[in-house]
């Protein structure tokens, strides 16, 4: 089934390592398929292909990205600083 938003969402891209792509699955989206808010999808270039597979979360990766944005707090405050 296809829906019509009446705003276009942005896709966020959470990595990019090599021939894949980890995106976050708008929330509108999450909730119109039962996924839990959050749940990213990785796509894979293969084969003359596009694979792609749900990544739901969990605890573990909620607790690492937590610790990669404390620990790197300066950082990401500096990034976001000279993007603005």
């Amino acid at each position: 089934m296809s829906v019509t938003l009446e705003t276009p969402n942005k896709l966020k891209t959470v990595s990019i390592e090599k021939d894949t792509w980890i995106l976050e699955v708008p929330a509108e989206v999450c909730r119109s398929e039962g996924f839990a808010e959050g749940t990213l999808v990785s796509l894979t270039l293969k084969n003359d292909a596009i694979l792609g597979e749900y990544l739901k979360p969990t605890k573990d990766i909620d607790d690492f990205v937590s610790r990669i944005v404390q620990a790197d707090a300066g950082f990401f405050e500096e990034i976001k600083q000279l993007g603005d």
